[in-house]
């Protein structure tokens, strides 16, 4: 059997900012990007996409006049603090499944200084990378809010953990297990029953 050349040569899992721009859109749809490094994405069932896509509705349902903000599903946040090598800058994104965020002008790219609220959908079993390395990355982004919504093995909502910003350490405390219901006083308030979440 011939090996595929990034098992034997990871670097060549490396990309630019610049690459990433030019690939066409199917492939960047597969990845996400950490400094540097391609993390290839599995796709979601479609009890989280449902899920994510309620959140979606219901932050959009909830949003005050002023000041601006907006919600995005699904699409490229790149990290504003950026890491640094002996080569320069390192070129990091994620593709949460919903931000709140403030509003931008059209067209312009969505980067974490921006982010008030991440939320992440996760399905039994795929959860370390959204409970470690993005509890960290989030942190480190000064992303005020993170919200892992954990999905039970019959794909309904089980309950919501709220992380919350220590701008002190520039670390994260959970705040609350949410469960039957989220609901938060800021960046506005919002409320969200699980039924409405899980209704088919």
């Amino acid at each position: 059997m011939t090996l595929p050349i990034w098992a034997t040569d990871p670097e060549s899992l490396l990309l630019t900012e610049e690459q990433y721009e030019e690939l066409p859109e199917h492939v960047r749809r597969m990845i996400e990007v950490i400094d540097n490094h391609v993390v290839f994405l599995q796709s979601g069932s479609i009890e989280d996409s449902r899920v994510a896509r309620r959140f979606a509705a219901a932050f959009e349902a909830a949003r005050p006049p002023t000041p601006c903000t907006s919600v995005s599903t699904d699409v490229d946040m790149y990290y504003a603090k950026r890491q640094w090598d002996a080569e320069g800058n390192l070129f990091s994104f994620r593709r949460p499944d919903v931000i709140v965020h403030r509003c931008l002008e059209r067209g312009a790219k969505l980067h974490s200084a921006n982010a008030l609220i991440v939320i992440e959908v996760v399905s039994p079993g795929s959860e370390s990378t959204d409970r470690v390395q993005k509890v960290a990355e989030y942190a480190r982004e000064q992303i005020p809010i993170y919200l892992i919504v954990t999905l039970d093995d019959k794909l309904y909502a089980k309950h919501v953990v709220e992380y919350r910003l220590d701008w002190s350490r520039r670390a994260y405390q959970q705040v609350a297990v949410h469960d039957g219901e989220v609901v938060l006083s800021d960046p506005y308030p919002f409320s969200v029953a699980f039924a409405e979440l899980d209704r088919d």
